[in-house]
């Protein structure tokens, strides 16, 4: 795994992040809009706090490896910019008069399904919603009639899809080691995990998605577009490595894939 190109990219990307400063235009999108949107934000703004305990403790573990040397490093920063990407949506949450949550059911119930298998499946969780927020930020990008909120979607939908590229070299490197009835194993359940975290996120914030013009069908129907995507990204990968030749990095498709 490339970690020092991560290292690297999460370093500078930080300090991107904290020179961001909001659009201040006023806001002036209608309560029909602005409510159910800064609900929704609330809910991704508390699923971007966590402290990545876990997944430290399994980056500490996983870095003596030769293959993944730097990961501990490169996953240090990664949660750092988690919780950027959480200041950064408070901020914007203010401005859109909504109130941070401490909890929320959707976000328990994800974090408890994270520690239920073991930690690698943490990861897995993690990058479920990862896919499932490059289609909800590429969303508000393309439909919030708003200066500022149009500015952090852009800013959030790039890093996912940094963070979507960064998951497949670490996933292509372990799944490697698998055979291929177990490749395969891992792969369909992955698809229902994801298949299944979609529903409920379609279904929790249907009525952002309704009052932005977008169904919830229509919403996982996108989301099904992505993780096929990045499966066949991801397989590619692993099939590179397995011919022991080495991995060119090209980045995760951008908003072409959402218009």
């Amino acid at each position: 795994m490339n970690t020092s190109f991560w290292i690297h990219h999460f370093t500078q990307n930080a300090h991107i992040t904290r020179s961001i400063t909001l659009n201040d235009e006023p806001c002036n999108l209608p309560d029909s809009i602005r409510l159910p949107l800064a609900r929704s934000i609330a809910i991704f703004q508390l699923g971007e706090s966590g402290g990545g305990t876990r997944l430290r403790a399994y980056a500490g573990k996983i870095a003596p490896l030769e293959n993944f040397q730097g990961y501990l490093d490169a996953m240090d920063l990664f949660v750092a910019e988690e919780q950027g990407h959480a200041r950064l949506l408070a901020k914007l949450l203010a401005r859109l008069g909504g109130t941070p949550l401490k909890k929320q059911w959707t976000n328990s119930v994800f974090r408890s399904l994270r520690v239920l298998v073991n930690v690698e499946f943490n990861i897995q969780v993690l990058l479920t919603a990862e896919l499932i927020a490059e289609v909800y930020f590429g969303s508000l990008y393309l439909r919030v009639p708003d200066a500022a909120v149009k500015q952090v979607a852009r800013k959030l939908l790039a890093d996912e899809i940094k963070h979507l590229a960064f998951q497949r070299q670490f996933l292509s490197e372990r799944l490697r080691s698998l055979s291929p009835p177990l490749r395969l194993l891992w792969h369909w359940q992955f698809i229902c995990v994801h298949h299944i975290t979609t529903w409920v996120v379609s279904w929790d914030h249907a009525d952002c998605l309704r009052a932005i013009g977008l169904t919830p069908r229509t919403f996982r129907h996108r989301a099904a577009d992505a993780i096929s995507h990045f499966s066949k990204k991801l397989w590619q990968s692993v099939e590179v490595l397995d011919s022991f030749e080495p991995e060119p990095y090209y980045p995760e498709g951008g908003l072409s894939r959402l218009e």
